[in-house]
Parts: structure tokens; C-alpha cells; sequence
């Protein structure tokens, strides 16, 4: 005989899941600011704002066409750092941006450590990103080939 009373309902259980924007991952991991020969890793750690900056430049023009060193965007960062030493929520908010746009797996709560802990490799993660998505698209990116279908056989 079953234990539970008449109109009682069985717990409902959790499962957590993963927030996804797209089912893609990074192309570059975190810790990848250390390769390269572009010494990226010494701008980010001196000049972190500079590097932001490019980043921010880039995903607006990829040709880099009226960049400057010193841009809006270097400038806020630089400021809000100088000040409060709140620069990573700018290097936060460019991560879930760039996550949205390129289809990237995670959740604003991993961008948020990932920015904070980790500031200057994911201001490096987040240029390398930029760099090699855009170039990839540039070059013409991944095209899905049309499916084969076969044909009959005449007998």
C-alpha cells in the first residue's frame, strides 16, 4: 500500500544546469596569456587599460581604422581603476558581452570571478578572442556543406 497520503504530491527535485549562450567554449583558455609572442601578457600587466581598449575598438571596427592608444574606453577604464580599483566590472561586462556575441558557454556569475580574480589574464583571453573570431569570419569562417543524398538505383 502506498505511504503517502491522498492529494499529497511527490518532492520535486533540482537539477542545476548550466547556463549556455550558444554551445561554443573559449577558442583561447584563460591561462593562454602566457603564449604568443605578441607580449600581450606584459601590456596587460603594466598597461591593462590599453589592452582593454584595443579589445573594445576592435569588436567595434576590426580593421582597427581610428584607433587610438588612448580611446574612450582606456580612458574609463584607467579612470575607474585609478580611483576605486573597480576596473574589472568594465573587463566583466565586455566578457558577457562577448560571450552573447560569439555563442560562448558560461554565466555572468563566472564572468564576474573570472574579471575579478583573474583581471588581467581575461582582459588577454578577451582580445585573443576577439582576434581570432574576427579573423576567422574574415577569412570566411566554417561553411556548413550541403548534405549528400543518394541516388537511386536503376535496375
Amino acid at each position: 500500500m502506498d505511504s503517502k497520503a491522498p492529494g499529497q504530491q511527490q518532492p520535486m527535485q533540482y537539477t542545476e544546469k548550466t547556463v549556455t549562450a550558444g554551445g561554443q567554449e573559449w577558442n583561447n583558455g584563460l591561462f593562454d596569456c602566457f603564449s604568443g609572442a605578441d607580449n600581450l601578457c606584459l601590456k596587460a600587466t603594466f598597461c591593462p587599460c590599453f589592452v582593454y581598449g584595443k579589445t573594445q575598438h576592435r569588436i567595434r571596427d576590426p580593421s582597427l581604422a581610428g584607433y587610438e592608444r588612448f580611446n574612450q574606453d582606456c580612458l574609463m577604464w584607467c579612470g575607474v581603476q585609478s580611483c576605486c580599483g573597480l576596473g574589472w566590472i568594465f573587463n566583466w561586462m565586455a566578457r558577457t558581452e562577448l560571450r552573447n556575441k560569439f555563442g560562448i558557454n558560461g554565466g555572468g556569475c563566472g564572468d564576474c570571478m573570472t574579471a575579478w580574480c583573474c583581471t588581467c589574464c581575461s582582459i588577454i583571453q578577451n582580445e585573443k578572442e576577439v582576434i581570432g573570431r574576427q579573423s576567422g569570419a574574415a577569412a570566411g569562417g566554417y561553411v556548413q556543406q550541403a548534405g549528400m543524398v543518394a541516388q537511386p538505383q536503376q535496375y
